[in-house]
C-alpha cells in the first residue's frame, strides 16, 4: 500500500463538509451500539480489498466522521463496491492503526458517499500479518 504522504489529500470541499458534519451532528436517538462512537474528522488512507484481503485497486484518502472500538464511518467522493477496505489512520494522540474493515454500507450523502463498516482484522505492524479481532 502506498504511504500516507504519497496519496493526494481529499478535496477541500470534502474536508469542510465532514468537519461541519462532525461539529453539527447531534444524535437524536439513544445509541444502540456495543461501543460508543466518537466524532472525529481526520484523513484516512484506504485501499479496496478482495475477499482474500488482496488489493483490488489503488488506495485513496477519505475523511472519517466517527470511530468506535468496533468500526469506522468514512465520507468519500466516490462510491465503492468492494466488501473490504484496508484502512490506515493516525488519531490526534499520535497512535497509528492499520485495520481491515468490512464495508456494511455505502450510500449517497449529498455530493459524497457515506461508507460504514466494522473492523474484522488489525494489521500487526511488526510482523505485517493480519490478526482477526473479536468484533
Amino acid at each position: 500500500m502506498a504511504s500516507f504522504e504519497t496519496i493526494n489529500a481529499p478535496p477541500a470541499q470534502l474536508v469542510e463538509f465532514v468537519e461541519r458534519l462532525v461539529r453539527e451532528t447531534v444524535l437524536a436517538r439513544v445509541e444502540e451500539r456495543r461501543e460508543p462512537r466518537h466524532k472525529i474528522a481526520i484523513e484516512v488512507l484506504a485501499q479496496p480489498l478482495d475477499p482474500d484481503f488482496q488489493p483490488t485497486s489503488e488506495p485513496f484518502k477519505a475523511m472519517s466522521r466517527d470511530i468506535s472500538a468496533g468500526g469506522l464511518g468514512l465520507v468519500h467522493t466516490r462510491s465503492i463496491s468492494d466488501k473490504h477496505l484496508l484502512v490506515k489512520l493516525e488519531v490526534p494522540s499520535g497512535s497509528r492503526m492499520t485495520l481491515v474493515m468490512e464495508v456494511l454500507r455505502c450510500r449517497p450523502m449529498g455530493l459524497f458517499y457515506d461508507i460504514g463498516g466494522r473492523f474484522v482484522a488489525r494489521l500487526n505492524s511488526e510482523e505485517q500479518t493480519a490478526r482477526v479481532t473479536e468484533h
